[in-house]
């Protein structure tokens, strides 16, 4: 009886929220629902690991990006999300009709699958006056330049065929965020529907949705580090799975914010284990 009532009084902690001075730095990837008062950019690097898409398998390396936000009118915020930069190399399938387990590079001015894109964001409800606060999002893109490889094209084999050179991507959902006595509790949930996108889908699908999922926590400070904790999942249930785990510190001096985390896939196509890093300056 004990055990129950105490199991009673931790769910009641997580669904009602205690009351901490401040807000606590946001984590890598999971967004507050609070619009906020303050423009922000942000500079983003990112490993990666035994990744799969269409025509290619154990994609490793790196994307680096950027990130522009403004808020206005107390309640509303514009994003911009680039990423500019991407480095690797991978191994063709063995279903392919060329160059089965060759080694190739994979490089240019893009994400794999994140894409150039601009969100809305609007602020329903505010903890001064819920002791919550929630929000939703809506967005589009595009992908903003082509991944050159080293893969032959198969209709002229003298030619390279390039990855992630088309694609539209539009996407919607919710953010909460919450304090409670143990820190800051965040919640994600959306929709991402990608429209002619090239060698992207495991199955080769150039057109599918995702859902893009995340969770996080971020903890009561130890000194000057918040540590924290994100479960983050992109995929269809079916052959797009990327599901990680993604621990961190974050580090605030007066309006900048350094983060390092690692994220570890726990099974799917995505990213088996790879670096997070993250700078951020609010102004």
């Amino acid at each position: 009886m004990k055990k129950a009532l105490g199991y009673v009084a931790i769910l009641t902690a997580l669904l009602t929220g205690q009351s901490l001075a401040g807000k606590v730095t946001e984590p890598i990837r999971t967004q507050y629902a609070d619009i906020g008062d303050k423009m922000e950019f942000k500079l983003g690097w990112q490993s990666f690991k035994g990744m799969e898409v269409d025509e290619m398998e154990d994609l490793e390396g790196w994307t680096a990006m950027g990130e522009f936000s403004m808020p206005f009118a107390d309640k509303f915020r514009l994003r911009l999300s680039y990423p500019f930069k991407t480095d690797a190399e991978a191994t063709v399938k063995d279903d392919q009709p060329m160059q089965q387990g060759e080694a190739v590079d994979v490089e240019g001015n893009g994400g794999v699958y994140d894409f150039l894109t601009l969100t809305f964001e609007h602020q329903l409800v505010f903890a001064r006056d819920t002791g919550y606060n929630l929000s939703y999002y809506v967005n589009g893109g595009r992908v903003p330049g082509r991944l050159h490889t080293t893969k032959r094209d198969l209709k002229d084999p003298s030619q390279f065929d390039p990855m992630n050179h088309t694609g539209l991507v539009f996407g919607g959902g919710a953010r909460f965020d919450r304090v409670h006595s143990f820190g800051q509790l965040l919640a994600n949930v959306g929709l991402r529907y990608y429209t002619d996108s090239d060698d992207l889908h495991p199955e080769g699908d150039s057109s599918f949705p995702a859902l893009d999922a995340k969770l996080a926590i971020v903890f009561s400070p130890w000194g000057a580090l918040h540590p924290a904790v994100e479960v983050t999942y992109l995929g269809d249930f079916s052959s797009l799975n990327q599901f990680s785990v993604i621990p961190q510190l974050l580090y605030t001096y007066k309006t900048v914010d350094l983060k390092a985390g690692a994220e570890i896939g726990v099974g799917g196509t995505g990213n088996e284990l790879g670096a997070v890093l993250q700078a951020s300056i609010r102004f």
